[in-house]
């Protein structure tokens, strides 16, 4: 049996349904009729501490609920006992019953205390608005076509088409509160207008138990920001607002490096993450929207990683792989497309409003859900996903899964050379390794973070700074830390810059050998050592290059060795008998060899990374003074660090 009416939901998982029920109404009102919605917004103050027991048996009584079951609640409230704890004294006084309240933490308090208001809104029936798209004839939860209000446990909002509708609703509500010997906190109520005039309504006292209700332009109802022209631009800036306060408390812990990679991405996933995209069922599938949400999303990420916020050399779709964390664009969408494919089976209006589609032209929520799945995905595929048995689950992957594969094939930021190349050396196949090994390896966490800022491109080598008017001409072509004339990228960095000659000795051992020669086996490649696979996206039949089949064989068995040693720190390798990398002279690898690293791989590639970078970002930083003292000729100028010098070189 279902006691609740069809405007209560019931602490249900679908808070953001009543918003959009609440929506949709006003907007169809709007739409077709051009007629405004007054509302009232209604909150009681301390709801769950007022109730009166016997008021809320002689309910349960009414609903049908008899015999055992009410006894059980009777002999449970009546055992149930309290005390007052003094602070002056430190003691507690003698136990006494208490008969008003429901019992605090247990799990049949919110169900009890919705079916004690469930008629809260009844009396108000002839006053609501008629929701335009369905017929009179109509009947919803066994009523007439009349929405006089929604309700979500205590916060209920009362909907009238006039002012003398709304005080008419409203003086029913005062009356039945009342008699239930509830109270309105008046503060937190509002009474507001949906697209109509808000100076009419200020010329009005509004009264709810004798308590001057505040007419506002703006209210937060379930937690989702509203104004009276419903504008989601409006809600999304709020959203980010709030989002943008809870990131700087968290920006501490976010920013320590020491803290495990795992830890502080958790922390995103569950506490940030939710609350940036909370009431996107409603204001999803907007690209202009998702595109906002993602700027302060990207701080966020930038922030965890460990780079500059506005690093123009980080890969956002690579960071977001990175993380495992798909596209806000596919997340708010998905959302959207869980709760239409889900709100017809739901018990609430939302149900209703989901079947009845309006017929005029200008869009709902419901009717531009509906032609943006059937133009995304195409009518046939909604249909067989609708059907499935978690049609709305599987709705929302698949909305999630076409939107993000299109973000990350599409698009300006897929056009980077970082991400092409993160990309073309398969390094998402690394990422879930380094995020789940963040906890097996916690005193490595700086070092893991270095090898995740460096795989997503936030690093800016010498010849980039040189290009961007950082850093002299002659760094182009010049390695500042080894002085040799060569350009300083990322393999001569790892591999052969002959100044972390000691440290690539002393962190990698064994290996050390190899990794000098890995850029000229693999064509200057070194992604290797970051995860990657040089052959990841090679045909051994490609000769192009004049790279024979045989060539093209052992640098693959030299490619999974290395990959292997990468994930598990063990190296073994089969003789290569190819004239090119015999020619290497690698004693060590040159014959069938085997050997284990006290760490795997990628723990090593991190050490050496947090080694060397630290002291390279000083080098830098000395040229830079040195450049500007030279310049300087009549001891005019300072050699502070130019604008942009933190972006550049990717210093948080």
């Amino acid at each position: 049996m279902y006691w609740y009416v069809s405007k209560q939901d019931s602490y249900s998982e679908e808070c953001a349904a009543q918003v959009i029920a609440l929506v949709e109404c006003v907007q169809r009102r709007w739409n077709k009729e051009m007629r405004p919605t007054y509302a009232c917004f209604i909150d009681l103050r301390k709801a769950f501490d007022r109730v009166p027991h016997e008021a809320l048996f002689c309910k349960l009584e009414s609903l049908g609920i008899r015999g055992r079951c009410l006894e059980f609640y009777r002999g449970l409230y009546r055992s149930s006992w309290t005390q007052v704890s003094s602070r002056i004294s430190d003691t507690l006084s003698p136990a006494f019953p208490f008969c008003r309240g429901v019992r605090q933490g247990d799990p049949s308090s919110p169900l009890l205390f919705d079916l004690f208001i469930n008629d809260l809104l009844e009396q108000c029936r002839p006053f609501g608005i008629r929701v335009v798209g369905m017929p009179e004839s109509t009947m919803v939860g066994n009523t007439e076509n009349r929405l006089p209000g929604l309700m979500f446990a205590d916060d209920v909002v009362v909907l009238s088409p006039s002012r003398h509708c709304l005080e008419a609703s409203m003086r029913k509500v005062s009356e039945y509160l009342t008699q239930l010997e509830m109270e309105v906190g008046a503060s937190k109520c509002g009474v507001t207008v949906f697209h109509g005039c808000i100076d009419k309504v200020r010329r009005r006292q509004w009264q709810l138990q004798g308590k001057d209700i505040p007419v506002v332009e703006e209210y937060r109802y379930l937690g989702i920001d509203l104004n009276c022209n419903l504008d989601e631009g409006f809600t999304v800036r709020r959203q980010i607002q709030r989002y943008r306060q809870k990131l700087h408390m968290a920006t501490p812990f976010l920013r320590n490096g020491r803290i495990p990679m795992d830890l502080r991405l958790r922390v995103v996933k569950s506490c940030l993450l939710p609350s940036l995209l909370w009431g996107s069922e409603w204001w999803g599938m907007h690209q202009l929207h998702a595109k906002r949400l993602s700027l302060v999303l990207n701080q966020t990420l930038r922030m965890v990683v460990g780079v500059h916020m506005k690093h123009t050399g980080v890969s956002i779709p690579a960071l977001y792989t990175e993380f495992g964390i798909p596209s806000v664009e596919s997340l708010i969408a998905g959302r959207r497309a869980r709760l239409w494919a889900k709100g017809p089976s739901m018990r609430t209006w939302i149900s209703q409003l989901c079947q009845w589609i309006p017929t005029f032209r200008k869009g709902t929520w419901v009717k531009n859900t509906k032609a943006w799945l059937l133009r995304r995905l195409g009518s046939s595929a909604v249909r067989e996903i609708e059907r499935s048995p978690r049609g709305s689950k599987a709705l929302q992957r698949a909305v999630q899964q076409v939107i993000h594969h299109k973000w990350l094939t599409t698009g300006k930021m897929t056009q980077t050379n970082t991400w092409k190349e993160y990309c073309q050396y398969a390094l998402q196949n690394g990422s879930a390794l380094l995020r789940d090994s963040s906890l097996d390896y916690p005193e490595y966490s700086k070092s893991l973070s270095w090898l995740m800022r460096i795989r997503v491109g936030g690093w800016s080598s010498c010849s980039r700074l040189a290009r961007i008017g950082i850093l002299d001409e002659q760094w182009k072509t010049r390695c500042p830390c080894c002085l040799v004339n060569v350009p300083e990228t990322l393999s001569h960095l790892l591999c052969e810059c002959t100044r972390w000659g000691p440290k690539r000795l002393g962190i990698f051992g064994p290996m050390a050998m190899l990794l000098t020669k890995i850029p000229a086996i693999f064509d200057g490649s070194c992604y290797s050592l970051l995860g990657g696979r040089f052959v990841a996206t090679t045909s051994l039949e490609e000769n192009s290059n004049g790279i024979s089949v045989e060539e093209m064989q052992e640098k693959k068995a030299l490619d999974e060795s290395i990959h292997r040693w990468w994930t598990t720190g063990e190296f073994t390798y089969q003789a290569c008998t190819h004239s090119t990398l015999v020619a290497l002279e690698l004693d060590n690898v040159s014959s069938q060899c085997g050997f284990r690293t006290d760490l795997p791989g990628f723990i090593l590639v991190g050490q050496f990374l947090e080694a060397v970078m630290g002291i390279r970002m000083s080098i830098i930083d000395n040229l830079r003074r040195f450049s500007l003292d030279s310049d300087d000729v009549n001891n005019t100028t300072t050699s502070r660090r130019p604008e942009g010098y933190g972006e550049a070189i990717g210093i948080a």
